[in-house]
């Protein structure tokens, strides 16, 4: 892939230049009056900290958690983020996102609502525009099977039938043009087709129009066009039919091999014009082909049934392409754990009524076709999520893709984490956790009506079950040369370890490492442990100051397809080969804090704050980093960069929840408590919150060495139960507006 499209980390459906003038302060500030401007964008009814004695502290990160909020370049259902945002804002009171009447949590809960499941229990990862599967990631695409139209051939294909090569929309529309190869587009394309019972009317309106003109109007691609089984696990038609219903004469579609003298009924898939979260004006057919015995080898001509035993109907056709599976298999236990704290801060019946068989569903598909039950981990059968390299480099540096294979599976998307995958299974476990828990609450309150039946999931074995992830990963993924995980093992059984920060930090924010295990990792990322070999070790893998790199160790092999020239940018030059994204910093955060102490939180917190007041000295993130004056650039809104601090990356938001979830101890339960539980660095004797939300409820917390005090501000719809520990008793039952102490009086 060119590096135009390939270095974007992570491609949201957003139109990113919507908001590009407004995501850098505009004026730099210098000495005093740097914290009073900053405090000065800070809407007077925000979200507030206070710090006793760090009133410059508590400034900075009001005006962080404003500024990120604020400057977030819209909400949608774009799955990879729901559980970061739901992190980031469920807690938030008087937040509503820039143009909205809205309350910030009104809109995380349509946007939960809206997310889309496919018949297999599969959540979908909601993409931009793309020819990739829609499903899915919006890339590799089949342009991308090798270098070049030429090497293309053979291997993959698609027809597009705008009027004109610059009509072509998308990266295949960039790819073709730079081809210049007009024989994948319009009426030369067209042309090219073999016609049975159809007739053409060409290229109308930027698609093929055709018209039935016999029974079993048929389409057959040109001859000498083959393509590999392999690297087309999916065909896709974008396509519509008039005159026709479409739940009447379902399509199909036959195949010959190489070798096969004729189609035949016994090599057909039927398929369906569907509606995906990018169809426009046309279904989008999704033709699953990889499961079929015979799709196998080299495919040497398609036949496409569009009306079977039907004579009418006209149909319009603006695609045919083989598309990679680019699904993500850790879709559904975000979901699982962002529909889990949005109703443990909401108590919401209503959503969870919606939700719940949804997220049980979501969990048995991980259970089952991820293989959690059989492997007591996440193994990825899918085609091309191997774990494998997409392509090799012999000795004199020379690439070979190895199209289809080591398809990206998360966030993390040039790198392939297929296979057997600690990423996935972390989450896995996560999401196994919180449905146990959701499950007991349904189960103590039968006033709630919440639906039982067959998809109810039995919390006590739900519980052992993720006792058991939780061994076989600290065993299967444990690098104990390193003293960290591997990220995954590939297919062929090689473990891939380049020093993952994010994951290993990931699996102490998701309870699945070991208590051991944990305070290796820490003793490794805070550099009190040198691991040899490794690119980045002890102080400088804190080289970008607001977090730790995201790798330590330099990958110029472990890519997928689109990533094949790793050495053309320096270490660090790329987000996930030395860079560092600034949400993850809340990670770090809460390992600290947990495994390090309050103390060792508080003063990386510190740190993170004298390089925001930095930043904004400079005139903000992208003055900071202009020009890659400080060793990078900055990724985002289109641009190449080391650091993921702002445009794309809406998960910068997640850094002042430290102080909610970490130096507070604020927990919302599925069962209706609300545990406050403060852990506070002795350098901050008493910190606090306001206008914090919880079952529709503001409310300021309070604590210090007198205790916790809670100001309830308005009348609970419901009344509102506070506990100190989270297996504790009830210890205040909030039923009024005014001021509650936690230990009763």
């Amino acid at each position: 892939m060119r590096r135009a499209c390939c270095s974007v980390v992570f491609l949201v459906m957003m139109i990113l230049s919507t908001c590009a003038s407004s995501t850098t302060s505009t004026e730099p500030a210098e000495g005093a009056s740097l914290i009073a401007r900053l405090q000065a964008r800070v809407p007077a009814d925000f979200w507030r900290f206070e710090f006793a004695g760090h009133e410059e502290e508590a400034a900075l990160l009001n005006h962080y958690l404003w500024y990120h909020f604020h400057h977030r370049l819209g909400n949608g259902v774009t799955l990879f983020n729901k559980e970061y945002l739901l992190t980031s804002d469920i807690w938030m009171g008087n937040a509503r996102p820039r143009g909205s009447q809205d309350t910030i949590q009104q809109v995380h809960r349509r946007n939960l609502l809206a997310i889309q499941m496919d018949d297999e229990g599969y959540v979908l990862t909601h993409q931009h525009f793309s020819h990739a599967h829609d499903h899915g990631w919006p890339f590799p695409l089949w342009t991308q099977a090798d270098f070049g139209p030429d090497r293309v051939r053979g291997k993959a294909v698609g027809w597009h039938f705008q009027e004109s090569l610059d009509k072509v929309p998308g990266w295949v529309g960039d790819a073709l043009r730079g081809w210049k190869r007009e024989e994948y587009v319009g009426a030369k394309a067209a042309s090219a087709f073999g016609l049975q019972s159809l007739h053409s009317e060409g290229i109308v309106n930027n698609a093929w129009t055709l018209r039935a003109t016999g029974p079993d109007p048929t389409l057959i691609t040109p001859e000498g066009v083959a393509i590999e089984a392999f690297q087309s696990p999916y065909l896709q038609l974008r396509w519509r039919r008039e005159g026709i219903d479409r739940h009447e004469a379902v399509p199909y579609i036959e195949w010959m091999r190489e070798g096969d003298s004729d189609f035949a009924p016994s090599r057909r898939v039927y398929f369906w014009p569907e509606r995906t979260p990018l169809s426009g004006r046309f279904d989008h057919s999704i033709i699953t082909l990889y499961r079929h015995p015979e799709w196998t080898g080299t495919i040497q001509r398609l036949r496409i049934n569009l009306a079977p035993g039907r004579s009418e109907g006209t149909f319009e056709i603006d695609s045919f392409f083989t598309a990679y599976d680019t699904r993500h298999s850790i879709n559904n236990p975000i979901f699982i754990l962002a529909c889990a704290r949005y109703f443990a801060w909401t108590q919401d019946l209503d959503f969870l009524k919606q939700q719940i068989n949804r997220m049980r569903l979501a969990l048995r598909h991980q259970q089952t076709v991820m293989g959690g039950l059989e492997h007591k981990h996440i193994r990825n059968p899918w085609p091309g999520h191997d774990g494998l390299p997409g392509f090799s480099r012999d000795e004199k540096g020379r690439v070979t893709l190895h199209g289809g294979h080591g398809i990206g599976n998360n966030y993390w998307d040039l790198m392939p984490f297929g296979w057997d995958d600690m990423y996935a299974t972390s989450q896995y476990h996560a999401a196994t956790v919180a449905m146990a828990e959701l499950e007991e609450a349904i189960a103590s309150h039968p006033g709630w009506s919440m639906p039982q039946g067959a998809l109810r999931l039995e919390p006590d074995f739900l519980r052992r079950h993720a006792d058991e992830v939780k061994a076989k990963a600290n065993r299967r993924f444990w690098n104990k040369a390193a003293g960290r995980f591997y990220a995954s093992i590939d297919k062929n059984g090689k473990a891939y370890d380049y020093g993952y920060t994010f994951l290993n930090l990931d699996a102490i924010w998701y309870d699945i490492a070991t208590p051991g295990h944990a305070r290796d990792i820490l003793d490794w990322i805070t550099g009190r442990r040198i691991v040899e070999g490794d690119t980045s070790t002890g102080k400088d893998i804190y080289h970008w100051r607001f977090g730790p790199r995201a790798t330590t160790l330099r990958n110029l092999d472990w890519y997928g397809q689109g990533w094949h020239s790793p050495q053309s940018i320096p270490w660090g030059g790329q987000v996930q080969d030395g860079g560092a994204v600034l949400g993850f910093s809340f990670y770090d955060l809460w390992a600290r804090l947990r495994y390090l102490g309050t103390d060792n939180a508080w003063q990386r917190l510190g740190e993170i704050l004298d390089w925001e007041k930095d930043v904004h000295r400079e005139g903000g993130y992208r003055k900071y980093y202009e020009g890659g004056q400080r060793g990078t650039t900055l990724q985002g809104g289109g641009t190449a960069g080391g650091l993921g601090i702002d445009y794309e990356f809406f998960e910068s938001s997640l850094v002042p929840s430290i102080v909610v979830y970490g130096f507070l101890g604020i927990k919302a339960r599925p069962d209706d408590r609300l545990v406050i539980a403060p852990r506070l660095p002795k350098a901050c004797p008493r910190m606090s919150i306001s206008n914090l939300l919880y079952k529709q409820t503001h409310m300021d917390v309070r604590a210090g060495d007198d205790g916790v005090t809670v100001t309830v501000k308005d009348k609970p719809p419901a009344p509102i139960r506070l506990c100190s520990e989270p297996e504790g008793r009830v210890q205040v039952t909030c039923t009024e507006p005014g001021t509650y102490r936690l230990d009763g009086r």
